[in-house]
């Protein structure tokens, strides 16, 4: 399964956890909580068209970093989260910086401030393993080397 972000935003994104495992930007559990991950973030210095293609989901991001970074039984090992800010931020809400998000989750929903979606890391992966059957995700909300926040079984997002 896959998670929509709806809302009052511009543009609709489907998030599929499922292909995080091969994707640059995840980092391990672990380095997020040590703050020692570089800011490797996938960033463009010209507006050309692959660059295009690859924000607009048209193409496939570079793998080849992680490729590198992990070997194959570290896959099947780690825990991996993935920050959620870069995908939050493609969808554009109505409302700017003032939005709130609203994750759904087996508890209920939970709503958090928009404008600290930087602390908003997806968990896809435990101990080399998908979290849940269905493929969704649990939202750890990280603050001072710390877990602050994690809500368990994340079903939908919503901006408003």
């Amino acid at each position: 399964m896959v998670i929509q972000i709806l809302g009052d935003i511009k543009f609709q994104i489907t998030l599929d956890p499922s292909t995080w495992i091969f994707d640059d930007r995840k980092i391990t559990l672990e380095d997020a909580l040590k703050a020692e991950q570089d800011d490797d973030s996938i960033t463009f210095s010209d507006n050309t068209e692959w660059n295009r293609q690859i924000i607009e989901g048209s193409s496939k991001p570079p793998t080849l970093k992680s490729e590198k970074k992990y070997k194959n039984s570290q896959l099947l090992e780690e825990t991996f989260i993935i920050r959620l800010d870069t995908f939050l931020e493609y969808t554009e809400p109505e409302r700017g910086e003032d939005a709130m998000i609203t994750y759904t989750h087996d508890e209920g929903t939970t709503i958090l401030p928009y404008s600290e979606r930087g602390r908003h890391y997806a968990q896809f992966s435990q101990d080399g393993k998908r979290m849940y059957d269905d493929n969704m995700i649990d939202l750890v909300v990280i603050s001072d080397n710390d877990i602050e926040t994690r809500l368990q079984h994340v079903t939908g997002i919503s901006i408003n």
